[in-house]
């Protein structure tokens, strides 16, 4: 693992704000970097764009086929995301037709407004959030465009609630799980109707007051709303924390957070006081805290001392010693985990995602919450897995 933290340390390194061609040509040399495996990281990760951009803006010549990998994956998003923003602006249009409003999240709303050229941020998907009241007319509006939806209880599995179904355009499906290795790859759309991130039983909603307070900004040449921002860094803080605590691609959203963090693109500042407060009123503190914390180490995001400071007093004691010792390794350890091949690996999965999940509740009570899941067996995936088998056993 050891290597594998230096060379994505060296990635993010890269894209510090105030970093230097020859600092970070130094660091390569001293750690004897292998090109073709930081390349082949940068894109797993999502951050291709973004390095490609900035070594061409140093002058930086690297090995030729690392340059040529590194270009083409440029080249590769910038097309799949000015697809992905055409589909979009067809979905908005129909949506205005029928009075629909949804708010535009993460990764359109991001490359949008955050990033100086949309290319720089991979997507994968489209996430609308609607009111509970929009989502069957939304969901009707999908299929007449020709999306068909897959639909999953949130009574099942990890309990994920703010959004039960997807829609792909039939043909789409994606080559590889992973969108930043497969840029031609069908693009689906995710009705929300919360921003609530729950797992196993952790629940933190965000939700309330954010469609009052959203703004209206182009997007694939039609107007739509999106977070405040404010709303949106306190969304992408709790939504890194849940990808880190579920074990999901979260380095990307390190970047996200770099990129509010830095500067609104409308020019607009963003308020930390405001952000502070909302943080604490919606129970949001620990994750607030945890996200800023990792993006300041790992990328020298500008956080105010002061922000952090408020955020630690509004967190329980043990988990903000917890969140003290997150560093990089945490994350590759939580993000790149073997696949689960039998039985035997999905109960123990089982059992030690529920102890991560269970460490960042902030009491005895949202610990029990976590552990609950795991009494009714019937609700989880491995549960009804082997409840099957036993039943076709006695058979």
């Amino acid at each position: 693992m050891s290597s594998a933290v230096t060379t994505t340390q060296l990635i993010l390194n890269a894209l510090h704000p105030n970093q230097t061609p020859s600092n970070w040509e130094s660091d390569c040399v001293q750690a004897q970097v292998q090109w073709d495996d930081l390349v082949v990281r940068a894109i797993v990760f999502g951050l291709a764009p973004q390095l490609q951009q900035r070594l061409a803006g140093w002058g930086l010549e690297l090995p030729a086929r690392a340059a040529v990998k590194l270009k083409v994956t440029y080249q590769a998003q910038a097309q799949r995301n000015a697809a992905i923003y055409a589909q979009l602006g067809e979905v908005l249009e129909a949506c205005a037709a029928r009075q629909l409003q949804p708010i535009a999240l993460k990764g359109v709303h991001l490359a949008a407004c955050y990033y100086p050229d949309p290319a720089l941020r991979p997507m994968n998907d489209i996430d609308l959030l609607f009111t509970p009241a929009e989502l069957p007319a939304a969901e009707q509006l999908l299929a007449d465009l020709g999306y068909s939806g897959k639909h999953k209880s949130a009574d099942f599995g990890p309990g994920v609630t703010k959004h039960t179904s997807t829609f792909r355009r039939t043909g789409e499906e994606a080559a590889t799980s992973n969108p930043y290795l497969s840029a031609a790859a069908g693009r689906t759309v995710e009705p929300h109707t919360s921003l609530e991130e729950s797992w196993f039983g952790l629940k933190v909603d965000v939700t309330p007051g954010v469609r009052e307070r959203s703004v209206t900004v182009a997007l694939g040449g039609q107007p739509g709303r999106v977070l405040a921002v404010e709303d949106l860094l306190l969304h992408l803080c709790v939504h890194f924390c849940f990808h880190l605590i579920m074990g999901a691609p979260s380095i990307v959203q390190l970047a996200d957070l770099l990129a509010v963090t830095r500067l609104d693109a409308s020019g607009a500042r963003l308020e930390w006081p405001l952000f502070v407060n909302r943080a604490i009123e919606q129970r949001a503190a620990p994750y607030a805290l945890a996200a800023l914390s990792l993006a300041h180490k790992l990328l020298q995001a500008p956080v105010p001392a002061e922000v952090t400071q408020a955020l630690a007093q509004a967190t329980p004691a043990s988990l903000r010693r917890r969140i003290e010792r997150l560093d990089l390794a945490t994350i590759l350890q939580r993000t790149q985990q073997k696949p689960l091949t039998t039985v035997g690996r999905r109960l123990w999965r089982g059992l030690s995602d529920r102890a991560e999940t269970a460490r960042w509740a902030t009491d005895w009570r949202g610990r029990w919450q976590v552990w609950r899941t795991a009494l009714d067996a019937g609700r989880t995936d491995t549960g009804r897995l082997l409840l099957k088998r036993l039943t076709m056993s006695r058979q």
